[in-house]
């Protein structure tokens, strides 16, 4: 009877001590996975924060400088200006919308049967690194397509400008009395603002 109730003893001590182990090796492991997470949390600002990783960093280094538009009270208007990127990672514009217009372009300048002709720029306008880009009548520039209301010399417009990581940048432009050439547009997709294929548009 010594004998079991012995062994009993030592059996309950070593399922006790078992227990203790386990609670201490769980306790050890919440411990590092609370760590874990608290620096994953503490890095992902950090790395948001780096441009072309979202957020504003990216749009926020872009400038628009003397931005302005032409007062018109035909169906297009465009808009121009320096377009300036201060940061140290190239950035592209993919997308532009004004409440002026039912849709914003981005136009270049390619040759065309009669001399220059006016097209949307594919993919976009590219700002590299550190650099600029010239917003110009007769070259590239934004245009405002199907104008919801006349532009009026002095009028705010405001634009959005959208980057291809998705942010977003907010603008303002002046407009203002411009006599520019007309250029011919390339595309039938414009031909029912005037003039058939290849309309002009004031540059």
């Amino acid at each position: 009877m010594r004998t079991n109730r012995t062994t009993r003893t030592a059996f309950t001590a070593a399922a006790a001590l078992a227990l203790t182990l386990g609670l201490v090796a769980c306790s050890e492991d919440t411990g590092s996975t609370g760590s874990a997470t608290t620096d994953s949390a503490t890095n992902e600002p950090a790395a948001t924060s780096q441009p072309n990783d979202g957020g504003e960093s990216e749009a926020a280094v872009v400038i628009f400088e003397n931005g302005w538009a032409k007062a018109t009270d035909t169906e297009m208007s465009g808009a121009f200006g320096t377009l300036r990127n201060t940061g140290d990672v190239e950035i592209r514009i993919t997308g532009v919308t004004s409440p002026v217009s039912e849709r914003v372009e981005m136009h270049e300048t390619v040759p065309g049967g009669g001399g220059m002709m006016m097209q949307e720029k594919e993919g976009g306008f590219v700002l590299p690194a550190g650099g600029e880009l010239f917003l110009e009548p007769g070259k590239d520039h934004f245009m405002f397509m199907d104008l919801t209301e006349p532009i009026t010399t002095g009028q705010e417009i405001p634009m959005v400008l959208t980057f291809d990581d998705g942010t977003e940048q907010d603008i303002t432009l002046t407009a203002r009395d411009f006599k520019g050439g007309e250029e011919e547009y390339v595309g039938d997709d414009h031909g029912s603002h005037g003039g058939g294929e290849g309309a002009n548009h004031d540059g």
